[in-house]
C-alpha cells in the first residue's frame, strides 16, 4: 500500500538526517498538520502522510469508526493495513531519502496519534519517540505488542484536551499509564482544549521534539 505525502526538507542539508512523520486525524489530508511543517524543528526532515482510505473528496482516514450506544466500533483490518503501511514507510523512508533511522519520531492527531501509538507498542525498534496529540490506544493492539524491554530507548509525549468530546481525557489517562508501566520516558500535559490542537499544544510538541535531537547530538 503505497501513501501519498509532501515533504519539507531539513534547513541544512546533511548526512542521515533525522526523521519526523506526520499522521493527520480522520477527515483529514497531507496537508493538515501544516502548522507543524512550518514550525517544527528545522533540523528535521518533515513527511506529512495522507490516510490510506477515503472518507469523501480531499478527506481520509486511517481506519474507519462507527459510534453507537454499545461504544466504539473500529474496522480492524483498515486499522491494520495502516499500521503496516506506515511501519512500511518507515523502512522506504528511512533508505530512500537517507534518514537516521535511529531518530525516527512519529507525530500524530487523533487516530493519528492512536496510529503512533500502536506502531510504538508493536514496532519499537523503527522509531525513537512520538507525539500523541487526542489519541488512544486500540485494544486489538495488546496481542501483537512487543515486550517492555523493547521499549525501553523511546521518548513520549501524550496531550490531550480536558474537554475532548471525541477521545475522552480517562483514554489519555489509560494510555498515560500503559506506557508508564511498561518504562517508557514520557510527558503528559492536560490543556483547556477539545479535540483539537491549540497553539500551546504547538508551541510544546515543536519544543519537545527539538529537545530530543539536542539530547541525542549532546
Amino acid at each position: 500500500m503505497q501513501l501519498r505525502y509532501v515533504s519539507r526538507p531539513p534547513a541544512t542539508p546533511t548526512h542521515r538526517p533525522p526523521l519526523l512523520l506526520l499522521l493527520h486525524g480522520v477527515g483529514g489530508n497531507e496537508e493538515g498538520l501544516a502548522s507543524f511543517v512550518a514550525t517544527v524543528d528545522p533540523r528535521f526532515l518533515v513527511l506529512s502522510l495522507r490516510a490510506p482510505f477515503i472518507n469523501a473528496p480531499g478527506a481520509y482516514r486511517w481506519f474507519d469508526v462507527r459510534f453507537s450506544t454499545q461504544g466504539i466500533d473500529v474496522d480492524g483490518d483498515e486499522a491494520e493495513r495502516s499500521r503496516l503501511a506506515v511501519i512500511q514507510f518507515v523502512n522506504d523512508a528511512v533508505m530512500g531519502f537517507g534518514a537516521d533511522p535511529r531518530r525516527v519520531y512519529l507525530l500524530g492527531f487523533s487516530q493519528g496519534a492512536t496510529l503512533a501509538y500502536g506502531i510504538g507498542l508493536t514496532a519499537p525498534a523503527k522509531l525513537r519517540g512520538i507525539v500523541g496529540i487526542a489519541g488512544r490506544v486500540l485494544p486489538e493492539i495488546a496481542p501483537i505488542a512487543a515486550p517492555a524491554s523493547a521499549l525501553r530507548h523511546l521518548t513520549l509525549l501524550i496531550q490531550h484536551g480536558v474537554n475532548d468530546p471525541v477521545v475522552p481525557l480517562a483514554r489519555a489517562h489509560a494510555t498515560r499509564d500503559l506506557f508508564a508501566d511498561l518504562g517508557v520516558m514520557l510527558g503528559y500535559r492536560e490543556y483547556e482544549a477539545a479535540h483539537e490542537i491549540t497553539p500551546a499544544m504547538l508551541r510544546e510538541a515543536c519544543d519537545f521534539l527539538g529537545t530530543q535531537l539536542d539530547r541525542f547530538e549532546a
